[in-house]
């Protein structure tokens, strides 16, 4: 099941709502220059953007998705040159996010800053041209591995669904994961009364930018160290059995101990290899689209203070007005700002982005555009991180700003997670996403974690409220609401 869904003439797609400014960005990174230079006949380069959700025009995502499938389905050498290539732009997007990092902003002309941003903004759309192939990819790795691994060892295998989801990790730990094994072991310091403050700090300088996300919250801080750190320490399983399921050989000798039971053929072998590079790049792709975000949210800063601008509110700016503010034009005045912070819509036509905020114009555009659901009682998805029966109160959080209200054994109930969702998704006992593949980051996540997940629900965001009563199936991937709030 695809993370993007059909609704009529179009296919739409949950999506957070993320900071305005960067919303410009990747609706600037679909246009057909782009596409054509990464090798693309098809594109999407039309979209709106409304109350969290994403409508792309059906006739264009379709021609774009069948167009990754065929190259994948023909093996025809498509994908490992589509891998070098974006692989080696997110790895210097995220060299650039560490320099800009480091850069004296007060000390730069505008028009040295403004020289900048314009690079920044050419390499952030290199690397989100080719985003959109996540999602027919992630579609077609998890159905041919349970189409050749079926054809291995019988699909009523105990351990068959474990073992896809083991083919679907990433080939090399990402930040993500190496953030939470770091965490763990400075955990086991602080309990032998071997760390200090230098080692958060230094922890601090190299993960931090994990938990500002896609300027949704602000980079973990010593606090949030020490704190998750004694979350740590207190949880019933037990430090040294989250440190071992946490670390890289747990994960390389899950892989093994899957090869062993499946002895894969040279066609499987080579799905298997293409899906894990895959689970690696879309991971890593984020964290160089985030790092690179925080690098340069010190610049954006400085935009803010030159102009006596709220700094909480300037990646709710346009991409023109951010370029504008440095050539001496007003931001914008805070009767708009505070329509923007309240709600926002986008229209996409031919890359150019229409951004609106007046109530009356987003009620016309719900009437067009909304998709309604009739009142259920459960939802069916697919399991990501296998487990049990799972009850808990769902906290539905539709971005990083909810994420405080997710208490011990509660059920986070996302769109999709990122990876500033890692604190909420550690104090989870299961997590439901509407969207994702087996790629996904709540997919990887959870899976090293050990937390149960349930992946492409497609509704669950809409149909399940804060505080109901859930049963999470963590080995059929069903989710009931057993009582309403």
């Amino acid at each position: 099941m695809s993370a993007v869904t059909r609704s009529g003439k179009w296919r739409i797609k949950p999506s957070s709502k993320l900071p305005i400014f960067l919303r410009f960005v990747i609706n600037s990174s679909f246009d057909t220059k782009i596409a054509e230079a990464a090798g693309f006949k098809n594109f999407v380069v039309n979209r709106v953007y409304l109350n969290h959700m994403m409508y792309w025009p059906a006739k264009e995502y379709d021609a774009f998705e069948a167009e990754v499938i065929g190259h994948l389905k023909k093996n025809d050498g498509w994908y490992e040159k589509y891998y070098a290539r974006e692989l080696k732009n997110a790895e210097y997007l995220y060299r650039w996010g560490l320099k800009l990092k480091k850069v004296d902003w007060k000390n730069k002309t505008n028009l040295e800053i403004d020289k900048v941003l314009t690079q920044l903004l050419g390499y952030y759309r290199t690397v989100i041209g080719s985003w959109y192939v996540q999602y027919p990819s992630d579609t077609f790795f998890e159905d041919a591995i349970e189409e050749e691994l079926a054809k291995h060892i019988s699909v009523n295998h105990p351990d068959f669904r474990k073992i896809v989801l083991i083919f679907t990790d990433p080939k090399k730990m990402t930040d993500v994961a190496q953030e939470r094994w770091e965490l763990l072991k400075l955990a086991r310091k602080f309990k032998n009364k071997k760390a200090s403050k230098k080692d958060i700090a230094k922890h601090l300088d190299k993960f931090a930018y994990i938990n500002r996300g896609l300027a949704t919250s602000k980079p973990y801080s010593e606090s949030d160290i020490l704190k998750r750190i004694a979350e740590a320490r207190q949880s019933k399983e037990g430090l040294s059995e989250l440190l071992r399921y946490s670390s890289p050989q747990k994960i390389e000798a899950d892989y093994k101990w899957a090869l062993g039971i499946v002895k894969p053929n040279k066609r499987l072998k080579n799905i298997i290899s293409q899906a894990r590079s895959h689970s690696f790049l879309r991971n890593r792709r984020v964290e160089a689209f985030m790092l690179a975000d925080y690098g340069g949210s010190f610049m954006y800063h400085e935009i803010a203070r030159r102009n006596k601008f709220n700094p909480n509110w300037i990646m709710d700016v346009s991409v023109p007005e951010m370029h504008g503010a440095l050539h001496g034009k007003p931001l914008p005045s805070v009767a708009e700002m505070k329509k923007r912070l309240h709600n926002y819509a986008m229209v996409v036509r031919n890359a150019q982005t229409s951004l609106i905020t007046d109530p009356k114009e987003i009620k016309k555009l719900e009437k067009q555009y909304s998709v309604t659901h009739k009142q259920e009682e459960f939802v069916q998805g697919r399991m990501a991180s296998l487990g049990g029966i799972i009850r808990g109160r769902a906290k539905v959080c539709l971005d990083k700003s909810e994420i405080g209200k997710v208490k011990r054994g509660d059920i986070l109930v996302a769109q999709f997670t990122t990876p500033d969702f890692v604190s909420a998704m550690e104090r989870a006992a299961a997590i439901v996403a509407d969207q994702g593949g087996l790629s996904s980051h709540a997919a990887i996540v959870s899976r090293e974690l050990g937390v149960p997940c349930v992946i492409g629900t497609a509704k669950g965001t809409r149909l399940i409220h804060d505080n109901d009563l859930l049963e999470v199936n963590a080995k059929t991937g069903l989710v009931k609401i057993i009582k309403r709030a």
